[in-house]
């Protein structure tokens, strides 16, 4: 089977205007990151968690930090906001914590958008 590659596009075929929903291109999705750690180690994973959340995060964020009762563990909840494009920053977030040595548990979610 041959496969001919297309030199020249149609007009108006790719500008964006075949495909429904593009209108949400810039829409902002929720997302939530939940991280774990021994309770003496919670400064090096919260200063891992800060670092990252420097270097992508212009719009904003929410870290809570909460110690587990009755165990010595400490978690880390990260809530934020972002569009299709910023996504890479969450998975370089997720990325780092799951490297570092010191997390006990991880995981992330999108959240329903608010209507």
């Amino acid at each position: 089977m041959r496969i001919t590659k297309l030199e020249t596009r149609p007009d108006g075929f790719f500008d964006g205007n075949c495909f429904p929903g593009n209108e949400n291109a810039a829409e902002r999705l929720p997302y939530q990151v939940f991280a774990s750690c021994r309770r003496e180690q919670a400064p090096v994973v919260e200063e891992l968690i800060l670092l990252q959340l420097q270097h992508g995060f212009d719009q904003g964020y929410q870290l809570e930090i909460k110690p587990r009762p009755h165990q010595a563990l400490i978690d880390f909840t990260v809530s934020l906001a972002c569009s299709t494009p910023e996504r890479a920053s969450v998975v370089r977030l997720v990325s780092c914590l799951g490297q570092e040595k010191n997390v006990q548990g991880l995981r992330w979610q999108s959240m329903p958008p608010v209507r």
